[in-house]
């Protein structure tokens, strides 16, 4: 049985990502409509291949998302090997990173937070016996510095590999236009202020933009919500648990309050 009456919910995630998103809200009982705002590249660099190169320099590896371990392979193995990093132990934000280390690097992550942020993970590992760690902080170009920020409060020693580079899928700039203008989506969902940021610089017109203010805005953790806001939207939704499942089940919650179910 459905969940979602058939409202029309504009799916933005990066193309690599939209298809489960809009599988997922279209089991609900929501009628998706996808237009990728952004996409992922492996950033392939002299830096990354240098690194790529230095396992023995580090005992740690530490993840802040699924495109990070995704990408951290695909670098890793163009220029070197994944058993070069056996030795190291690996922390994960988030059980959804700490499976992707499973199904991709086909490893368990050593350590996971039980909140999923950077910030848990940078506080749960000064709790650790671990002073003298060598550690690979692996993120992408748009990564929140939060974890960072802990690791170096905390006086532990790391560098970053920037292993992603999150742009704007330029392609879909018309398709967006003639969505918004032609299909009217109710529901507006938003997984990083950077998709955001993207979803008005492709709006071509201002009126247009002002109209997309009074709709309903799901966002996946409070770091887009706070973008959402700055940008003027003012019925925003967000997740206590900040995966998209939980998005989903928010505005299912959103819809049968609304109904009184």
């Amino acid at each position: 049985m459905s969940r979602l009456p058939a409202v029309k919910v504009l799916v933005t995630r990066p193309k690599q990502q939209t298809a489960r998103f809009a599988e997922q809200l279209a089991l609900a009982g929501a009628n998706p409509i996808e237009v990728p705002l952004l996409t992922f590249r492996t950033r392939d660099d002299e830096r990354n291949q240098l690194l790529s190169r230095q396992a023995d320099r580090f005992n740690w590896l530490f993840f802040s998302s699924r495109n990070g371990v995704k990408h951290f392979q695909a670098v890793v193995k163009h220029y070197s090997h994944l058993d070069d990093w056996r030795h190291c132990r690996i922390a994960a934000v988030g059980q959804k990173t700490a499976d992707a280390i499973e199904d991709i690097l086909g490893r368990k992550a050593d350590l996971v937070p039980k909140a999923y942020t950077a910030d848990d993970l940078a506080e749960a590992f000064a709790a650790t016996d671990a002073a003298a760690s060598r550690i690979l902080l692996i993120q992408g170009s748009l990564s929140r510095p939060a974890l960072a920020n802990g690791l170096r409060q905390n006086d532990y020693a790391f560098e970053k590999m920037v292993v992603y580079d999150t742009v704007e899928e330029q392609t879909n700039q018309m398709l967006l236009n003639d969505v918004l203008e032609n299909e009217k989506p109710e529901v507006l969902t938003f997984t990083s202020p950077s998709s955001i940021e993207a979803f008005f610089a492709f709006i071509r017109s201002s009126d247009m933009k002002h109209k997309q203010l009074n709709k309903l805005c799901l966002v996946i953790g409070p770091t887009t919500e706070r973008a959402a806001k700055r940008h003027g939207f003012h019925n925003i939704l967000v997740p206590e648990v900040f995966t998209a499942e939980a998005m989903i089940d928010t505005l299912v919650h959103f819809y049968e309050q609304r109904t009184g179910d």
